[in-house]
């Protein structure tokens, strides 16, 4: 009878039934990843991260919980061989950090019990359900922690630049050796903006570019012929502009919703307005590995409504895309974007969902 109950049809299964290998539950890797871009907004190291992943390795891919039951030796030994005191501090600072909830038994023993009668179970053991309940929220951190790197490194390059170039023309000034120096050591995005202000940014302000500008190429005017490959380059911009102003869409939010059902249940708020379709794309982006840069690349190169419904197409078919972010940037911006049109796709979705319940 229990191999009879663990091998059932899924369509005789809970309809609340978890699945690691189905849209409804990230995987494993796309889990650590975000943890691992949230860690310093979450104040997590690298060693108790790898402890959560051995803890996620050890939940079977279909259930419907999130309790690991392994015990300390299984963790320890998928650890690389780490002590029960490690793993022990470990558990203690992801109770304090409200990912995982510790359920002890009398004896300290990891197990189940179920009752039949009832439909009831006892789990004793490590529960992860706060970990999952919290996805959308480190989502949000992680793109936010990514968002702050690229800023730290942004400043830091200019800061390199401009202490160098002021080195070079007085190399007698302390200030440019300093600031170097300074640089040598962990600064947050304030400090850095306070140690930009001490040098002559004068220097290297023709280099600054705005990433803008590249858009509005389509709205000058066309080129001479006589000009070869760059004329075919704008033509191609202006194009790509006529098609982003007059978008042939005829959507609603609720056809998104219907075509797309499983990727509006990440979403803890309901999908109503074009405004939460963005906004929803934006949180489940980095979910499934696509970066904020590629993110806001797409942004730029078709519209925020066109990017946000690729992020969507992307999530639905997350099984059947190898890399989700190398796929979104083939759509967005490399060799699939001169056919992809995610309005058209999105109602043969719909139209395919409508049958289906028809």
């Amino acid at each position: 009878m229990a191999f009879q109950h663990s091998s059932a049809a899924l369509s005789l299964r809970d309809g609340l039934a978890l699945s690691a290998d189905t849209a409804k539950q990230p995987e494993r890797h796309i889990v650590i990843d975000l943890l691992r871009q949230a860690a310093p907004l979450l104040g997590l190291k690298a060693p108790v991260i790898t402890t959560l992943d051995a803890m996620l390795s050890c939940l079977p891919p279909q259930r419907t919980h999130h309790t690991v039951f392994a015990s300390n030796a299984t963790l320890s030994f998928r650890r690389n061989g780490i002590s029960d005191r490690t793993i022990r501090r470990h558990v203690a600072l992801l109770m304090e950090l409200g990912l995982l909830n510790r359920n002890d038994s009398p004896n300290r023993k990891r197990f189940m019990r179920t009752n039949a009668r009832e439909g009831t179970a006892l789990r004793f053991g490590f529960d992860l359900a706060p970990l999952f309940n919290r996805l959308s929220e480190i989502a949000h951190l992680a793109a936010e922690a990514v968002r702050d790197a690229e800023q730290i490194a942004y400043l830091k390059s200019r800061i390199r630049a401009l202490a160098s170039k002021q080195l070079a023309e007085h190399p007698e000034d302390p200030l440019p050796h300093a600031v170097l120096k300074t640089l040598r050591r962990k600064l947050t995005i304030k400090e850095l903006e306070a140690l930009l202000q001490t040098l002559d940014q004068a220097v290297i302000e023709t280099q600054i570019d705005v990433l803008d500008e590249p858009q509005h190429t389509a709205e000058t005017t066309d080129l001479a012929d006589s000009n070869g490959q760059n004329v075919r380059h704008h033509h191609k911009s202006t194009k790509e502009h006529i098609d982003k102003k007059h978008p042939v869409s005829a959507l609603s939010v609720n056809d998104i919703v219907v075509a797309c059902s499983e990727v509006a249940e990440f979403s803890l708020r309901p999908i109503r307005t074009e405004g939460d379709v963005i906004a929803h794309a934006r949180t489940m982006a980095p979910m499934v590995g696509i970066d904020a840069t590629t993110y806001e690349r797409a942004v730029s190169t078709l519209d925020p409504m066109r990017a946000a419904l690729a992020v969507w197409i992307v999530v639905k078919f997350h099984e059947r895309v190898r890399s989700a972010g190398a796929y979104f940037r083939a759509i967005t911006s490399g060799a699939r974007s001169e056919g992809f049109d995610p309005y058209s796709l999105i109602r043969r979705l719909c139209g395919t969902a409508a049958q289906a319940w028809a």
